[in-house]
């Protein structure tokens, strides 16, 4: 089934903002975000897979996202690189929010990052997140627990309540 060009624009238009964020928490770089959200948009493009609904397509592209994220942190060239763009663009950002839970969901490492992101900020599910990131319940059931302690720790042990302690 190859797609026109209206149901591209309409994937892009529906799913480049979650995949861009996605992506961005992964790798913690705009460019590189940009291209794990393009690269992931086209795999679905040109593929000819079919899906049982529009969430099984979204948890599709954001597997696929996730994927792309961590060949781009494997690399050797990310390894390697020093990023003059992104420095020239954090000295122009404006002052982060004054409660910083954004500014350090950002500092946790990647996987409580992306368990935390996709739970309280897209609102998915344990099951949910597991099966979109290709691990069990109990695993992001414990890394939303340990992401949450980190915060915490670098909230200086207050947390605004946006992040609930259950999990369900």
């Amino acid at each position: 089934m190859k797609l026109t060009e209206e149901q591209a624009e309409r994937l892009v238009e529906e799913y480049a903002d979650l995949l861009l964020r996605t992506a961005y928490s992964w790798t913690g770089n705009l460019a590189d975000a940009q291209d794990a959200c393009q690269t992931a948009l086209l795999k679905l493009i040109v593929s000819r897979r079919q899906f049982d609904g529009p969430e099984g397509q979204k948890a599709w592209l954001l597997r696929v996202t996730i994927n792309e994220c961590k060949s781009l942190n494997r690399s050797a060239w990310r390894r390697r690189r020093a990023d003059w763009e992104e420095a020239a663009l954090a000295a122009q950002m404006p002052e982060p929010e004054p409660d910083g839970l954004l500014e350090a969901v950002q500092k946790l490492p990647p996987k409580y990052r992306t368990a935390i992101f996709l739970r309280y900020y897209e609102g998915y599910g344990v099951g949910e997140i597991a099966q979109m990131i290709g691990v069990k319940p109990a695993l992001v059931s414990t890394w939303l627990a340990r992401g949450r302690e980190k915060l915490k720790m670098m909230l200086g042990g207050e947390m605004d309540e946006s992040l609930p302690e259950t999990d369900g």
